[in-house]
């Protein structure tokens, strides 16, 4: 894992986990993110790029995503909880 790479965790309804890292996406500004967010959730898949593979995941298979580091404040959707620490994990 590179310095300025990404990780991201997929938890599966089956009780599988997918782990991927990958490099820091365009150098966009926040609201770009921020737009890129509202379009993937509004397909019915997550799209992936992994190892010459393309993934296709149905957001009705998954859980729970985690995204480390996360977005910039400002790139978040309306709504998020920020500055929040897991006391126990679930």
């Amino acid at each position: 894992m590179q310095a300025d790479d990404r990780k991201l965790v997929i938890d599966f309804n089956n009780q599988t986990r997918l782990e991927l890292t990958f490099p820091k996406q365009a150098k966009a500004s926040p609201g770009a993110v921020l737009e890129t967010i509202k379009k993937a959730l509004e397909l019915d898949k997550l799209v992936i790029e992994a190892d010459g593979k393309l993934l296709m995941i149905p957001w009705t298979s998954i859980k729970s995503i985690e995204l480390t580091p996360a977005p910039p404040a400002e790139a978040m959707p309306f709504g998020a909880i920020r500055g929040a620490h897991v006391v126990a994990p679930g």
